[in-house]
């Protein structure tokens, strides 16, 4: 595979492409276009920090603990193939080295096989010079004579005439009500995903996880896997759990809705009539969230902006545990350890903290109502998920393209405003031809694009899109560029 660290040669021609970010969003964009026969090699370039592309924050991970919360067979990560990781998955002998796989009827991988997975399906484009990883973060992105200038951290310059922005999830940001005295505090994990957040915890220590999605349900399978055998507590504001998928095998009917509701109330009933209604057939309720996440960017962008706000106040959380499951390996663990004593789910708010060098002394509220309650925590881990409304100001190229007017938040915060056609939304309200918002940072406008068969979709329409735009480009005299590290 083409070493991110060798000297890269110059790119000269017009029609090229840069995308920010390599995780699974900017590597299928890079490949659809490298596989489309429109660009020359060394036209694509790919700035990911991380040494491999189309695993990002998602998939990046040694831990065996992570797995998949979906089944292999509905990893549909191949436009025209939607059981190549399944068949990859057995023809590489993975399912034989991972005898946990299996269960309830169906095989649920761990992260870092399809982290493999997307390498292979990257590596030959790499080799043969179609994609050009450039294994740096973007510092800066600016205009420059008509096209965009590109910095990267080790000093590589690239002028591009296209831009696509998948940098994917943000990372998380440590609430603003939190209590002061835990902000810096050594006992105090901000960001789990860090390398050795975990190393200084002693076997038995005690610990609060800050949290109760996927996230939080990630750290205390590490935990486990790692030997620790203390209390672990889990507190949110509404103490939920993500629900357990389904066992078995249905078939998902596509069309929930033949008619988009115009308000969240409207939603919420006729979700609460398909639930009846398939359990009353003896289904499992699971098939209605897999059927209204087919149809979930056209629900969300039926609705006024009125109603999409009403749904993220009131109804998100409900949403995201029917919608987010946790694989069977996790449900069995969470009933294991609860059926043990050694996990508690809690529902309330942490108001105060005195911090000592061995313990934190914790003042919560819980939820809904009730007296403040006194407790004491060895380690507080912080799993609330990424912060995507802070996702322009946790990196400094976003900055760039902001001050430039060039893009802004979405309406509800949770990341970079586009139009239908995935173009970024300038401050007047015009969207920027040549500049595009990919992943999850396009949850804003598209609602529903977290899972990878939504992502693949929409890197079809954005490659639709580049490629339309590169096949009008005329030929001129090539802008001056450096490639090199």
């Amino acid at each position: 595979m083409q070493s991110s660290q060798e000297p890269l040669p110059s790119l000269t021609t017009v029609s090229r492409v840069a995308i920010v970010g390599g995780g699974f969003s900017g590597a299928t964009i890079s490949r659809l276009l490298a596989l489309s026969g429109l660009f020359e090699p060394e036209e694509i370039v790919v700035f990911e920090p991380r040494s491999r592309l189309g695993a990002g924050v998602a998939y990046d991970t040694n831990d065996p603990a992570l797995r998949l919360n979906v089944a292999t067979h509905r990893m549909r990560a191949i436009p025209g193939d939607p059981q190549r990781f399944a068949r990859w998955f057995s023809e590489t002998g993975r399912s034989g080295r991972d005898p946990e796989a299996g269960t309830e009827g169906a095989i649920y991988a761990r992260r870092c096989d399809f982290a493999d997975f997307m390498d292979n399906e990257m590596r030959p484009l790499l080799e043969n010079r179609r994609i050009l990883h450039v294994c740096e973060r973007v510092e800066r992105i600016r205009r420059q004579n008509g096209s965009w200038r590109i910095e990267g951290n080790a000093g590589t310059i690239l002028h591009t005439d296209i831009v696509v922005v998948a940098t994917g999830h943000p990372p998380p940001r440590t609430p603003v009500q939190f209590p002061s005295a835990l902000q810096f505090h050594p006992r105090f994990v901000s960001n789990p995903s860090t390398s050795g957040a975990f190393q200084r915890i002693q076997q038995r220590d005690n610990i609060w996880i800050i949290g109760a999605g996927l996230t939080a349900l990630d750290v205390l399978a590490t935990l486990r896997a790692r030997g620790h055998s203390g209390e672990i507590t889990l507190l949110s504001r509404s103490g939920l759990l993500p629900r357990p998928q389904a066992t078995g095998s249905f078939t998902v009917e596509d069309d929930l809705l033949k008619r988009f509701p115009k308000t969240a109330l409207c939603l919420l009933r006729r979700v609460r009539l398909a639930v009846n209604e398939a359990t009353e057939k003896g289904l499992p309720w699971q098939i209605v969230f897999d059927a209204l996440r087919h149809q979930g960017q056209a629900i969300w962008q039926a609705l006024p902006s009125e109603e999409q706000r009403c749904f993220l106040r009131h109804l998100r959380r409900m949403y995201d545990i029917h919608r987010f499951r946790m694989p069977p390996q996790i449900k069995e663990l969470v009933e294991r350890e609860t059926a043990a004593g050694r996990l508690h789910i809690r529902a309330g708010r942490i108001v105060s903290a005195v911090c000592g060098s061995q313990d934190i002394l914790l003042d919560v509220a819980p939820a809904p109502h009730g007296n403040l309650e006194k407790d004491r925590a060895q380690w507080l881990i912080l799993a609330t998920g990424p912060d995507h409304e802070n996702v322009i100001g946790s990196q400094a190229c976003l900055l760039d393209l902001e001050r430039a007017a060039l893009i802004t938040k979405d309406l509800h915060g949770l990341g970079i405003k586009c139009d239908r056609e995935n173009r970024a939304m300038a401050w007047d309200g015009t969207p920027v031809e040549d500049l595009f918002i990919a992943g999850p940072l396009a949850r804003g406008t598209f609602g529903e694009l977290t899972s990878v068969p939504e992502i693949v979709d929409q890197a079809e329409r954005i490659v639709g899109r580049v490629r339309q735009i590169s096949s009008t480009v005329t030929q001129r005299t090539p802008i001056q560029s450096t490639l090199s590290n």
